[in-house]
């Protein structure tokens, strides 16, 4: 039985050669459109948004609850 070491060095030169090759087909992919967009704005940091907008309200406990009913209405329903 060989070694794990040796197994994986006897790999590693094959594994190398699968770099070298082409990928097909990867240039149909592409979309002209696409290419010809312009390529977006990067702002340095400090132009960024200092903080996110609020995702939960003071109403997202009721609002997620109110759901949960509906839908184990709907699933008792079925």
């Amino acid at each position: 039985m060989l070694p794990i070491r040796t197994f994986a060095f006897a790999l590693l030169p094959l594994w190398a050669l699968t770099a070298c090759g082409e990928t097909p087909g990867m240039e149909a992919t592409s979309d002209a459109a696409l290419e010809a967009a312009p390529y977006p704005e990067i702002l340095p940091q400090h132009a960024l948004p200092k903080t996110s907008p609020a995702r939960l309200t003071e109403n997202s406990e009721a609002e997620l609850e109110a759901r949960g009913a509906r839908l184990q209405n709907r699933a008792s329903n079925l």
